[in-house]
């Protein structure tokens, strides 16, 4: 098996492998074809020609801890029928982490189990939230919005890249594109509430349904802003759909009847660490100083904290206080790592060890598709 990043020559068989998996119409030898993505990275048989299986791997920053994380967003992942079990996608994987260049990667599991098995751990749960508009009745109607229509993108990028960095993993957006500059053709709307808070709407008349898929805000006052705007489709819509919040979101706290609402629990998201180091170095430590060692997939770490800052150097003997497989070493740096008894992958040899009290649990958040 060949492993390689695919070319423009390698089109028709990624169009056959995406059809195949995907079960879409496609035509194959479309002169107007072209890659999906920055990178594709392929299994092909030893004919070097031959597709097995593929995924796209999309370049991303992630605000975490004290500063940034490059990361492989992964998606598109897919396998002909035929050449299923033949170990093609692990070969992808495994090939991804061991090119370097990536201190983590992210992608949203249809089988959690499955990528499990591949390194990567469920980081966090969001929710998505239905609520009847009159559960929100509390909530002071306003219109001090503007709609996004392609002018003032830097406003609305700085709204959003301030709110996304205080969550953790949540991505680094450097363009609007993510926005819709021609609402009225895409029918998305995003309506931005003073400096502070926008929510990204479209509107399903069918159901009487608002449905917001991205809504952040910097204080509780602009929550309430950009939620009193959403109130003004109240006449039309009977209920509003928020598709993925944080679990702590604080929306829920001004909801008159929970009971009256639909509130749905999902995983955030699946992530893997690749780079321990970086990861070890630019975490928030809520602490001053200490230190702890920690083998992580088979790298012992010294990591030693001060000032509430980290420097981690590989060791090349000693004790560990803590060993931890990729899984767990994901799920405890990077998310909600829960109680340690839980945590497959995880063995304690020191439980006096600083290691603990320096990772509390964090809330990931991200919302990118990809």
């Amino acid at each position: 098996m060949i492993v390689r990043y695919l070319t423009h020559n390698d089109i028709t068989e990624h169009d056959k492998i995406s059809s195949q998996a995907f079960s879409y119409s496609c035509e194959i030898g479309d002169p107007a074809s072209v890659l999906p993505a920055e990178k594709v990275l392929g299994a092909f048989d030893d004919d070097n020609k031959t597709l097995f299986a593929d995924m796209e791997i999309l370049d991303k920053s992630c605000y975490y801890g004290s500063g940034l994380l490059t990361c492989a967003a992964v998606g598109g992942v897919a396998a002909k029928p035929e050449h299923r079990g033949k170990g093609a996608v692990k070969e992808l994987f495994r090939r991804l982490m061991s090119d370097g260049g990536y201190d983590i990667s992210i992608l949203y599991p249809f089988s959690e189990d499955y990528y499990r098995k591949l390194g990567y751990e469920r980081v966090g749960s969001s929710i998505s939230a239905e609520i009847p508009f009159a559960e929100l009745s509390g909530v002071k109607r306003n219109n001090n919005v503007t709609l996004y229509e392609g002018e003032g993108a830097a406003k609305l990028l700085d709204i959003y890249n301030r709110c996304a960095a205080s969550y953790s993993l949540c991505f680094v957006r450097n363009s609007a594109e993510a926005f819709s500059a021609n609402p009225y053709l895409s029918q998305k709307y995003t309506y931005i509430y003073k400096d502070g808070a926008f929510a990204t709407i479209q509107v399903d008349r069918k159901s009487s349904t608002v449905i917001v898929s991205e809504f952040y805000f910097d204080s509780p006052a602009s929550m309430l802003g950009i939620l009193g705007f959403l109130r003004n489709f109240e006449g039309n819509q009977q209920r509003v759909r928020f598709c993925k919040l944080p679990a702590n979101t604080p929306l829920l706290s001004v909801i008159r009847n929970l009971n009256h609402c639909e509130i749905r629990l999902m995983c955030t998201g699946a992530a893997a660490v690749l780079n321990a180091a970086k990861v070890l170095e630019t975490h928030r430590y809520p602490v001053q100083s200490g230190s702890f060692t920690a083998e992580i997939c088979g790298e012992v770490f010294g990591v030693n904290v001060s000032g509430g800052r980290a420097e981690a150097e590989i060791l090349s003997s000693a004790a560990p206080d803590v060993v931890m497989s990729r899984n767990a070493a994901s799920r405890i740096l990077l998310g909600r790592a829960g109680d340690p008894e839980l945590i497959p992958g995880l063995s304690v040899n020191n439980p006096q060890s600083d290691f603990f009290r320096m990772f509390p649990e964090q809330i990931p958040f991200f919302t990118d598709s990809f």
